[in-house]
């Protein structure tokens, strides 16, 4: 058996053998190797699970534990993530294809600096407040929400969980983490690492499993919150299974967000910052920037510029440290990104460079491929400049003036990041703040560690990240104490 074989789940804290759930096989989706076997959660572990956690919660063997308990362990368990990030990168990629660099760069320190950021938060938070109106005084308490279903997507397999276990352990919860069936290994090193860093028994949760099993989940009575990062459709799906009986809700969901290429904006500066933020996880994420809007004068010169940047973009094994595509995360994944260019040709839009196909050596001719793709001469109101495609798609739109931009921008379902770019940053956070979306970068430039993660309209509810992301996990209580 190979170390990445997980025939068991892990429920409350122990391994078990699945309660009718099958057993996968984990391909590597630039080649096709087995990465390992993963069993997937049925209804009935999801019950275990979650009975699991509302024994530890209702216990208080964690809920009641001081602050600085909670940080001890979360703080030793990042120390054996991190001792095991060179593994930790190989994982991910073999599961995911992003590039070995990427993984490496992003998705493994990531939730280490997470896990630690919660677990100091955890210690200094001022959990009570005593509030007086010269009469009467309140205390007002934080406590932990309870038992949390933490539902992850295959596009940030240790990262993504991260921002959900660490912010809810370190309040107090008690959590249940569904990965998905495309990744589901990975996310067990969190319980190695906290089986180690002596998490409690029942405190911790980890089950794989399929639509089926989240949905399970999602209804089931003992679970007080649930924090996705998904699709839409199934945020909507879950907010209104929640809404049965007011499960509290964090959602992170969809994207399509806009770059707003201004006129006086450097267009040799703005193509090669650009590319990273519409490329990132080889275009599957949900902050890539894949509308790119321009002036009508400047249009052509920009379609250029992109298109040259990115026909060079190498293309391969996600191992190779010069490759800057990997591939889609599955065959299904694949097929449904080419899906969506060849709805652009008959939309109209124009394919500048990719394309459905790419041709590839032997040794990756199974692999689930497609190539960094420029759209031109594309109109909002087209389904690959609304709908999310979730590849390394990039669509150009022209607009007339900054009105007509920011209009465009907003002409979305979703809301959740976007660019501007200018050479007069005033300006440009003048246009960003009239973009209706959760994050906006001036140029190209990351926002700050601890800046609030979320979206507006259909990318979701509530915040990650920050100090907001530990707030979702908590209850406010007034006890009147008088004075």
């Amino acid at each position: 058996m190979s170390l990445t074989d997980r025939p068991e789940l892990f429920i409350g804290g122990t391994w078990q053998a699945p309660r009718g759930g099958e057993v996968i096989e984990v391909r590597n989706p630039a080649t096709r190797a087995l990465v390992g076997r993963a069993a997937l959660a049925s209804p009935a572990d999801v019950d275990a699970a979650v009975g699991a956690a509302r024994t530890s919660f209702d216990s208080g063997v964690w809920s009641r534990a001081t602050p600085e308990e909670r940080a001890a362990v979360l703080h030793r368990a990042a120390d054996h993530l991190e001792k095991r990030a060179a593994d930790l990168a190989v994982s991910i990629t073999s599961e995911l294809g992003c590039p070995l660099w990427f993984s490496e760069m992003a998705h493994v320190p990531n939730p280490i600096r997470h896990t630690r950021y919660y677990a100091d938060h955890a210690r200094t938070f001022a959990y009570d407040e005593v509030r007086s109106d010269g009469r009467n005084a309140s205390l007002v308490t934080q406590e932990p929400v309870g038992v949390v279903a933490a539902i992850t997507p295959w596009n940030g397999p240790l990262s993504t969980p991260s921002l959900k276990i660490a912010p809810a352990l370190a309040a107090g919860c008690s959590v249940v983490l569904k990965p998905p069936p495309e990744t589901p290994l990975t996310a067990y090193a969190f319980a190695d690492a906290l089986l180690e860093a002596g998490l409690p028994e029942g405190v911790l949760s980890i089950i794989p499993g399929d639509r089926e099993a989240g949905a399970h989940l999602v209804e089931h009575a003992d679970v007080d919150k649930i924090a996705f990062t998904g699709s839409s459709l199934a945020g909507k799906q879950i907010m209104a299974t929640a809404a049965q009986r007011v499960a509290r809700v964090t959602l992170e969901l969809g994207g399509k967000s806009a770059a707003i290429v201004l006129d006086d904006a450097d267009i040799s500066a703005v193509v090669p910052a650009l590319l990273p933020m519409a490329m990132m996880v080889n275009g599957q994420a949900c902050i890539a920037q894949t509308r790119v809007l321009v002036p009508r004068s400047r249009q052509k010169e920009l379609v250029d510029a992109l298109a040259d940047a990115m026909a060079a973009q190498k293309v391969g094994d996600p191992m190779a440290a010069d490759t800057k595509i990997g591939p889609m995360v599955s065959e299904r994944q694949r097929d449904r990104v080419a899906g969506y260019i060849t709805i652009g040709r008959q939309e109209g839009a124009r394919v500048v460079t990719g394309g459905e196909t790419l041709p590839l050596p032997p040794e990756l001719a199974g692999g689930w491929f497609v190539p960094p793709t420029l759209l031109a001469d594309v109109d909002n109101g087209m389904r690959v400049a609304q709908e999310e495609i979730f590849g390394p798609v990039v669509a150009v739109i022209a607009y007339d003036d900054v009105d007509d931009a920011v209009r465009i921008a907003n002409d979305s379902v979703y809301g959740l990041s976007g660019s501007v770019w200018s050479s007069d940053d005033g300006r440009a956070v003048e246009v960003a703040r009239r973009v209706r979306t959760g994050m906006v970068s001036i140029n190209g430039r990351p926002q700050a560690y601890g800046s609030p993660f979320g979206g507006y309209k259909q990318s979701g509810i509530g915040r990650e990240m920050g100090p907001e992301g530990f707030a979702a996990f908590l209850e406010t209580k007034s006890i009147a104490v008088g004075l």
